[in-house]
């Protein structure tokens, strides 16, 4: 009988008990959104310091809500938070993924005595392998495929006012889309805008809302086929201060005769575009460049630089940031400019080529109207992640048929069989909680469609086999593709940590030295 080491006893203890730790720590994250999954998945209760509650199923919106102590759990709420600023879209799928990887592989290591390396090199192949299968299973389509609400409907209908939300999305989309049908991309996250406002009714304009209380009497109630222009420049007048400053008095009327020309200038830059409306970033302007431009029956309004942008964007117009290019200023047109005094904005209508859309978000109280913001965020997220990589049946079907697929080409896969074994568990646990959410046996159901060719899974009304295409019911490759790299970082990650430590700080440690070493000789 061989007689073992207690030493390597006892760092095997620690190295275990550390990646038990870990492990605890993720699948306790995992759990508290892993029941939200899916059309049927339940909501959360989110109760702040201050006592303010709201209800959420959004993933997102959940684990950036957690308080963590834990440092891995805290990993797990990093790329929560990465693939939701990423994507828009599948933090729960991630965080779910990364769990189930991290608690194969625990079992793998702690259990079976595979070297964490070994295990991690396995996942890293299963991952590639995966990622390759999802884009031979995706489906590309364009602006007018109805497949891109199906996508809107999956992303969001799930969530408050699911069908509310959708229609918006859906409505916003068929005013985007080309009217001669070219097949060219369009970049939704610059060409849909975004007001979240509960004092305001849902709504979709062809063209931009700017929020702006408004006082000016002499504000026409409507203007048709307005020329407008954007300056992001300095137009302030002189400071009276500075003035002050100056005793010589000759200069004090240079200085003003200086400014009294280059507000001609500008003035008269303006006048030969033909604009009436002026739209300019600083928030002061000179009174005598208002009142020339008042005479010219030209509008100033102060928008912000973001407003601006989407300006710039729906009329394809430069906007100018310096008085010396004052003289190559282009002008573009709206179809129509109104003030709604009840709502406290201004509505550019979009003229011709359709490049820009508001949609107006309210709800009930502030809380509400911010998660029903969310949920239409997610909704064109997913459209453009579509729109940009294709789609493929959802319901957790391709990964189940591409857990399948792995686990048929890794027979004679060696010493890396294991690994990619944790990635086929992770991928088939999709449709097992989407179904357990649903109140099936999921291990049961899944039993019964796991020979199918990714487009089948389980009507989780009636729990009987369907088609996922034929159904409506279809996800976004590229939100897919994503969450599997996220949930990958994570797990290599943990997988290979064996010790937790609590460290110094790295500016007093020296290479080659413990920490004591360190301090003593810095007394």
């Amino acid at each position: 009988m061989t007689e073992q080491n207690p030493g390597n006893i006892q760092a095997q203890g620690a190295e275990n008990a550390a990646l038990e730790n870990n492990c605890a720590a993720v699948l306790s994250v995992a759990d508290t959104v892993r029941t939200t999954l899916g059309p049927k998945g339940l909501d959360k209760l989110l109760v702040d310091e201050l006592g303010n509650r709201f209800i959420t199923n959004d993933g997102a919106t959940i684990m950036l809500s957690i308080k963590t102590v834990h440092p891995v759990a805290k990993l797990v709420v990093e790329i929560a938070d990465r693939q939701e600023t990423k994507v828009g879209d599948g933090t729960t799928t991630a965080v779910v993924l990364a769990a189930e990887m991290i608690k194969e592989g625990k079992r793998l290591i702690a259990d079976v005595g595979i070297h964490p390396t070994l295990v991690v090199s396995g996942i890293e192949l299963g991952i590639q392998r995966s990622i390759e299968l999802f884009k031979q299973k995706a489906v590309k389509i364009n602006m007018k495929d109805a497949s891109l609400a199906q996508v809107i409907s999956t992303a969001a209908g799930s969530r408050m006012d699911g069908n509310q939300v959708v229609s918006l999305v859906s409505e916003a989309l068929n005013i985007l889309k080309n009217p001669k049908g070219k097949k060219e991309m369009v970049d939704l996250k610059k060409s849909i805008f975004l007001i979240n406002n509960p004092m305001l009714e849902d709504m979709v304009f062809d063209g931009i809302v700017i929020q702006r209380q408004f006082f000016d009497q002499q504000i026409p109630d409507k203007m048709e086929n307005v020329k407008a222009i954007l300056l992001k420049i300095d137009l302030k007048e002189i400071k009276e201060s500075l003035v002050k400053e100056v005793r010589n008095y000759d200069e004090i009327v240079r200085m003003k005769e200086s400014q009294t020309k280059v507000t001609k200038e500008i003035s008269d830059s303006i006048c030969k575009t033909g604009a009436g409306i002026v739209f300019v970033s600083s928030v002061h302007a000179d009174e005598q460049l208002l009142s020339n431009l008042l005479e010219k029956n030209i509008m100033l309004i102060h928008v912000s630089n973001e407003e601006l942008l989407n300006i710039a964007n729906a009329l394809d117009v430069q906007v100018v940031r310096r008085k010396e290019d004052m003289g190559k200023i282009s002008a573009g047109t709206f179809k129509s400019v109104y003030y709604d005094e009840e709502k406290g904005s201004f509505f550019l209508e979009n003229h011709g080529q359709r490049k820009m859309v508001t949609i107006i978000i309210s709800g009930v109280t502030k809380v509400t109207s911010q998660e029903r913001w969310r949920a239409v965020k997610d909704g064109i997220s997913a459209a453009q992640s579509a729109l940009t990589e294709g789609i493929v049946a959802g319901g957790g079907a391709v990964e189940l048929y591409i857990s399948e697929r792995l686990k048929e080409e890794n027979l004679n896969s060696g010493v890396d069989s294991m690994g990619i074994e944790v990635v086929a568990h992770a991928l088939s646990s999709i449709m097992r909680q989407i179904l357990t959410n649903a109140g099936f046996n999921g291990s049961e159901k899944m039993a019964e469609i796991k020979n199918k060719s990714g487009e089948y899974g389980i009507d989780i009304n009636t729990g009987k086999e369907e088609n996922m295409f034929e159904a409506g019911v279809v996800d976004s490759a590229g939100i897919k593709i994503n969450a599997l790299k996220s949930a990958a970082e994570i797990v290599k990650a943990v997988l290979r940590i064996d010790r937790i430590l609590i460290a110094h700080s790295p500016h007093n440690a020296v290479v080659g030295k413990s920490s004591n070493e360190t301090i003593l000789k810095d007394k």
